[in-house]
């Protein structure tokens, strides 16, 4: 029998958020951050996994979010059921709230986690802003890039666009004369100046298979859905498998 395996799953938009956010908690670079130095988790709804996985608690959805695409809309989750903030790690204490006092501390391979709007094919990815000043992400770009931290962006394929370079200048608060839901500014990352998790380089992290996506969309809950080809070792094949099939089995997966 071949020691090689191929294997194809379909990925529902809860769960591919739940595989990535599992395969962040589990970089090695992520759990030193957890014991010693810095670190910030930012809310949404791919970073909740982050925290779920690392910290064995929930932040819930609208309460660690703030931004959202919901409703046919761009928007805010309400104020009035937002949780205390991004989570903060600090020399091996966590606390929650506004990062930008930790940020002054950030020396390099300290790491700020933030997911993202878009994500195209050569790995650049997109923020959107509902701040004028350009929120969490605004604070933390120019001390992550004057002092060599690392910026662990989390992103599903179901935000690939075609490209993040055409799509930059066409957005900015007030830019545009009509807008469904809140108007918003744009802050293109580009490749290589970030660590890119989706669930193909989840995958690898997990289980060391390699994936490819076969064909996207689908029916009822599966709209948004990535079809995934992975292929590996027999036993990483049946691990992968396995990893999928535990997280099909959490409530968690499903929001």
């Amino acid at each position: 029998m071949s020691e090689h395996a191929t294997a194809v799953v379909v990925l529902r938009p809860g769960e591919s958020r739940a595989l990535v956010g599992l395969a962040v908690a589990q970089l090695p670079s992520v759990q030193e951050r957890k014991r010693q130095g810095h670190m910030v988790i930012i809310g949404g709804s791919t970073t909740r996994h982050v925290v779920t996985h690392l910290l064995k608690e929930d932040p819930g959805r609208d309460s660690f979010a703030v931004g959202r695409v919901g409703d046919g809309c761009l928007g805010e989750t309400p104020q009035a059921g937002r949780g205390p903030g991004p989570y903060l790690f600090d020399q091996g204490q966590v606390t929650r709230g506004w990062p930008a006092p930790l940020l002054e501390k950030f020396a390099p391979g300290d790491i700020y986690i933030k997911g993202a709007n878009a994500v195209d094919p050569d790995g650049n990815t997109a923020i959107l802003l509902g701040s004028p000043v350009g929120g969490s992400i605004g604070v933390a770009l120019a001390i992550l890039h004057a002092r060599g931290g690392e910026l662990i962006i989390p992103v599903t394929l179901e935000k690939l666009i075609p490209s993040v370079p055409g799509a930059t200048g066409l957005l900015g608060q007030g830019a545009n004369g009509r807008v469904m839901g809140y108007p918003v500014g744009w802050i293109p990352i580009a490749a290589g100046s970030a660590t890119v998790i989706t669930e193909l380089r989840a995958m690898s992290i997990l289980a060391n298979v390699q994936a490819t996506v076969v064909a996207a969309g689908g029916f009822d809950d599966c709209a948004g859905a990535r079809v995934i080809h992975f292929r590996g070792l027999r036993k990483d094949v049946e691990r992968m498998w396995d990893i999928i099939a535990a997280i099909r089995e959490t409530p968690l997966a499903q929001a």
